[in-house]
């Protein structure tokens, strides 16, 4: 989903893993490490916050949080043609 810009809705599926993490972009893996992870128990919406094409991920918010999700799991909201 190398389209999707910073504040687009996307659609995020069920059963869809979200990760938390100190600093998604850090080149040190130590600060990579997970802090939470959470499964998504029923379909959701989350908005855009970054983009990190480089390691296909985006940062969303959702549900009152800010989460990590592998790119190729979300959809943009609304479809585009």
């Amino acid at each position: 989903m190398a389209n999707l810009k910073n504040g687009a809705l996307v659609y995020i599926p069920q059963a869809v893993t979200l990760v938390d993490m100190a600093n998604i972009c850090a080149d040190d893996p130590q600060l990579t490490i997970p802090l939470r992870v959470r499964e998504t128990t029923s379909p959701t919406v989350g908005v855009v916050v970054e983009r990190h094409p480089e390691r296909g991920l985006l940062q969303v918010y959702c549900e009152g949080e800010r989460w990590a999700v592998k790119d190729v799991h979300v959809y943009p909201l609304p479809p585009e043609e």
